[in-house]
C-alpha cells in the first residue's frame, strides 16, 4: 500500500532533519538550539503532521482487510491509529511554540521541552498499541514481528523519560520497518485478489462467448 511507504519516507525525512533537545539538557542550551534552528524545526514538524495522512490511509486499508476476513479486529486498529495521530500532534506543539517564540525564557523553554518529552513517550506508547492491534490481525511471522515492535516501542515509551536512550534509535526504525512490511503484505494481497478475480471472471464466461466477434 503506497500510503505506508509514503508514511515511512516522511518519518525518515523528519528524523534526518534535526534531533531535538530533551529536558535533561540545560535550559539555556535548549533556548539557543531553537533560536539557531527555527526554520528547520518548523519544517520538521510540518513533515510529521503531513505524514499522518498516508498513515491514516494505511490504517483504513488494514481495517478493510480485517473486516473482510471477518476477524473483527478493525476497530482496535482504527482506534490505535487515531491515538497515534493525536499523540503525534501533541508532540508537534511544543517544538512549534519554541521555534516561533523570539523571547522564550529559560524556564519556559525547559517546561515546553519537558512536555515534548512526555508527549513523545505517549506517542511511542500509542505506536505500541497500534503495533499490537495490527499484529493480532496478522499471521505467521508478521504477527511475531508486530509483537516485537510493540514490546520495543512500549519499552522506549517508559525508558526515555527516565533518561535511558538505548532504544531511541532502534524503536522508531523497527516501527518504520514494520509499517513497510504491512504495506508490502497489503500490496501482495491486493494483487493476488485481482488475479484471482480475473481468473474467476474468465472461467465464468461461456466458451462460445469468448469467440464472439
Amino acid at each position: 500500500m503506497v500510503g505506508g511507504v509514503a508514511f515511512a519516507c516522511g518519518v525518515l525525512i523528519a528524523a534526518a532533519m534535526v534531533s531535538l533537545p530533551t529536558a535533561t539538557q540545560n535550559a539555556e542550551d535548549i533556548r539557543a538550539f531553537y533560536a539557531a534552528n527555527r526554520q528547520i524545526i518548523v519544517v520538521q514538524q510540518i513533515v510529521g503532521v503531513l505524514a499522518l495522512g498516508p498513515f491514516l490511509g494505511l490504517t483504513l486499508t488494514l481495517a478493510r482487510h480485517a473486516r473482510r476476513r471477518g476477524e473483527g479486529g478493525e476497530r482496535p486498529i482504527v482506534l490505535a491509529a487515531l491515538v497515534v495521530a493525536i499523540a503525534e500532534l501533541a508532540t508537534n506543539v511544543p517544538p512549534l511554540l519554541l521555534a516561533s517564540a523570539s523571547d522564550a525564557t529559560p524556564g519556559s523553554a525547559h517546561s515546553l521541552t519537558l512536555i515534548e518529552d512526555l508527549s513523545d513517550a505517549a506517542l511511542f506508547a500509542s505506536v505500541a498499541f497500534f503495533s499490537f492491534a495490527t499484529a493480532l490481525n496478522s499471521s505467521s511471522w508478521v504477527r511475531i514481528a508486530g509483537l516485537i515492535v510493540a514490546a520495543l516501542t512500549l519499552l522506549r515509551a517508559f525508558a526515555s523519560p527516565l533518561g535511558v536512550s538505548a532504544l531511541d534509535a532502534v524503536a522508531p526504525i523497527t516501527f518504520v520497518a514494520y509499517v513497510l512490511v504491512l504495506s508490502i503484505r497489503l500490496i501482495t494481497a491486493d494483487r493476488a485478489s485481482r488475479v484471482m478475480s480475473t481468473r474467476v471472471t474468465g472461467h465464468a464466461v461461456p466458451k462460445g462467448a469468448r469467440h464472439d466477434g
